[in-house]
Parts: C-alpha cells; sequence; structure tokens
C-alpha cells in the first residue's frame, strides 16, 4: 500500500508515522509544467549532445507561460514528471481519483496539503545548485488499487558568473543525461541472512518442529549488512543492461548446516531447494525496468508441514538515471533483509533497503512474526 497521509504527518512505507516531520508551507504559485511537458516549446539546443540528452528522457523546454526549465520525462510513463528551473521546480503527476488529495514533502519538511484534483505544484523556494529529494503522497480514498506514492530526485541549475540561466540548463540536461547514460550495466541485490554465527531451533510448547531439537543450533551467517560479506541464506541478483534493457537473473541457496549445541562440532548439513525463488523482468520503457523478485526457501532439515520459511517477493522499478524505487511486495521478518544496488563500471554501492529480523519464532510460524511492508520506498542509486 502506498505512503498515506494522516492528517498532517506523513506515515512511512511500514504506516508509522515520521514523528517531528515539519511542515512548511510554499508559497501557492502554479506550475507552469504539466505532466505533457515533452510537449512544449523545445529549447535544448545543439551546444549540448540534444541526441543523448533526449534518449535518457531530459529536454530543456519553455512552456506556454514563458518560462523555461529542465524537463525529467524520464518517468512520465509512470505518471510523473519534474521540471528544474534555477527559480523553481515544477511537479506533476497523475492523480488516481479525482477526490484524493495530495501532500507534496521534500526531504523531510511538508511543503504543501494539496485539496482533492491537484495534479500539479510548484516549489519556488530552491537554492542553485541544490539537490532535493520530492516525494508526492496521497491521502486514499475510495479503490485504492492505482494509488501509489511518487519519490523523485530533482537538481537545480545553477549558473556560472556570466553564464545565463538558459546556458546553465541547457548544461545541466546534459549532465544528468550522461550521468544516466554512463550507468551501462545495474546490479539489483536481494540477500537474507542469519546475523548470529549459530542459532538455535525454536521449540513452541517444546514442540520441535525441525529434526534437530535444543540440543543443536543451526550455523549462522555471522554478519551485518555488509555488501562485501560472501555469506548469506538466500541471494537474487537481477542484472540490468541498459543499452537493449536486458535482465539477467541468478539465485543461490546457501547449505544449513548443524551443529553439536555444546561443542560446535558440525553434525549434518543440508542445501534447501531455490526452486520457488525468481528473478522476473515485468516490463521496460525509455531508461526504466521493472523487476519482480520472488525470495522463498525452508530449512531443509524441518519438517515438510512447518510453516517456518524464509519468503517475500518484491517489485522494483529501476531507473537508468540514478532513481528506484519499490512498488508492491512484502515479505517474512526472519532473517535479516538485505537490498543493494551496484554498479559495474563504476565499483559504487548503494544501500536501497535493510530490515533486522524480527524472532527466530518466525522461523516455525508463529503468529507474532508479522509482515514487512516496504512498499512504497524510493531513493536514488550512485
Amino acid at each position: 500500500m502506498p505512503l498515506a497521509l494522516l492528517g498532517t504527518t506523513v506515515a512511512s512505507a511500514s504506516g508509522t508515522p515520521a514523528s517531528g516531520t515539519p511542515i512548511v508551507k510554499s508559497a501557492a504559485v502554479k506550475a507552469a509544467f504539466g505532466l505533457d511537458a515533452t510537449a512544449y516549446h523545445d529549447v535544448t539546443g545543439g551546444a549540448t549532445p540534444a541526441a543523448n540528452v533526449k534518449a535518457e528522457g531530459f529536454s530543456v523546454r519553455t512552456a506556454p507561460s514563458g518560462e523555461t526549465a529542465v524537463v525529467d520525462s524520464s518517468m512520465a510513463s509512470g505518471g510523473v514528471v519534474s521540471a528544474a528551473n534555477p527559480g523553481f521546480v515544477d511537479l506533476a503527476w497523475k492523480t488516481y481519483s479525482a477526490r484524493a488529495d495530495y501532500t507534496v514533502v521534500r526531504g523531510d519538511t511538508v511543503l504543501a496539503e494539496l485539496p482533492a484534483g491537484s495534479t500539479s505544484f510548484r516549489d519556488a523556494t530552491v537554492a542553485p545548485g541544490a539537490r532535493y529529494q520530492y516525494r508526492i503522497v496521497p491521502r486514499l480514498v475510495g479503490d485504492t488499487a492505482q494509488a501509489r506514492t511518487f519519490g523523485l530526485q530533482v537538481t537545480i541549475p545553477a549558473p556560472r558568473r556570466g553564464e545565463s540561466d538558459l546556458a546553465a540548463m541547457r548544461t545541466s540536461a546534459a549532465e544528468r543525461a550522461e550521468a544516466a547514460r554512463a550507468a551501462t550495466t545495474t546490479t539489483l541485490t536481494w540477500q537474507t541472512f542469519i546475523a548470529k554465527k549459530r542459532l538455535t531451533a525454536p521449540t513452541p510448547g517444546g514442540v520441535t518442529v525441525c529434526t534437530y531439537g535444543r540440543k543443536y543450533a543451526f550455523g549462522g551467517d555471522n554478519r551485518g549488512f555488509d555488501w562485501t560479506n560472501p555469506r548469506y541464506r538466500t541471494a537474487l541478483n537481477a542484472v540490468i543492461t541498459w543499452r537493449d534493457k536486458k535482465v539477467e537473473g541468478h539465485k543461490s541457496v546457501s547449505t544449513t548446516r548443524v551443529h553439536k549445541k555444546r561443542t560446535g562440532r558440525l553434525v549434518d548439513k543440508r542445501t534447501a531447494s531455490d526452486k520457488k525463488m525468481k528473478v522476473k523482468k515485468l516490463g521496460s520503457g525509455r531508461g526504466y525496468v521493472d523487476i519482480r523478485l520472488v525470495t522463498h526457501a525452508k530449512n531443509p532439515f524441518c519438517y515438510k508441514d512447518a510453516p517456518g520459511e524464509i519468503n517475500g517477493s518484491l517489485t522494483f522499478k529501476i531507473r537508468s538515471n540514478g532513481n528506484w524505487e519499490i512498488r508492491s511486495g512484502n515479505h517474512r521478518k526472519m532473517p535479516h533483509h538485505y537490498i543493494y544496488i551496484y554498479i559495474y563500471n563504476g565499483g559504487k554501492v548503494t544501500n536501497v533497503y535493510t530490515r533486522k529480523a524480527a524472532s527466530p519464532w518466525c522461523l516455525v510460524g508463529s503468529a507474532a512474526c508479522e509482515l514487512a511492508n516496504p512498499t512504497g520506498e524510493y531513493g536514488r542509486y550512485e
């Protein structure tokens, strides 16, 4: 479920209010650029590699109002467009319901609470050269099947001394497009791991639901949220080649080891099936790929009808310009979950999502083991 607005408090993807979120109302200035901003007069110019700029979804355009801005239409197919000028940012989006009103958030600051029917907003409190993270958050009403929170990053053009605003905007468009084009190969990774070195299987009501009981411990991964650590329980990798938007999937389940609890001696080992784990490309368009990841593995030493397992499925939208978001899905809160994005040619890693394990009781299907729902999480990788 998308981020919901509760009164004047923005709720997180998990539904927990973000306490202390400041509310600073921006002046009500009408946005000049709408969702169809790409139809406006193109002034990208020939001084920049215009073909490359437009291929990545960027352009410099003049609206009917006479105002000019760098238009980022790379997310237009998803229902949102931004336009950045040295003095303002225009945001425009597709509403899911005529009755839904929206809140616009920049960083941790609520800029505006808009009435039902609103599909655009201008932020006139920007600083040249700054980079802002915006969220456009709907109040959920009626049928919410198409509701979603939009998350996007905007860079404000900054004219150098003696440089015109138009020249600065052309430069900004070219730089943002070049950064997007440079990301030739991107990998999205979802790992699960047991943080402890050993983990004793819970025995609800004193009943052993696995082959080995209290006198034994299952081997853990003895690690934290560190992408360089090679140990994990399950791992999924989606390798995106942006040239043709091909997605290559890889899946893996590590061997489960059983140790004598008192001595630490290894007594048995088995590897669970990865049959239900999946990496699937759902679709693609100009500058983006939609991917669904499904992680699933049972403890191979537990009985077939034991409900405890590693289980989750998430849908991602990854863009070549550096934006990502989790569009839907959930997972069981055991073990630790870690998602990150790696760019091969730059060697850079961006943490996307981290969730610590709730309780070992999740391994035996405890009712107290709730699902985590990171829908609406978003950010930028570099």
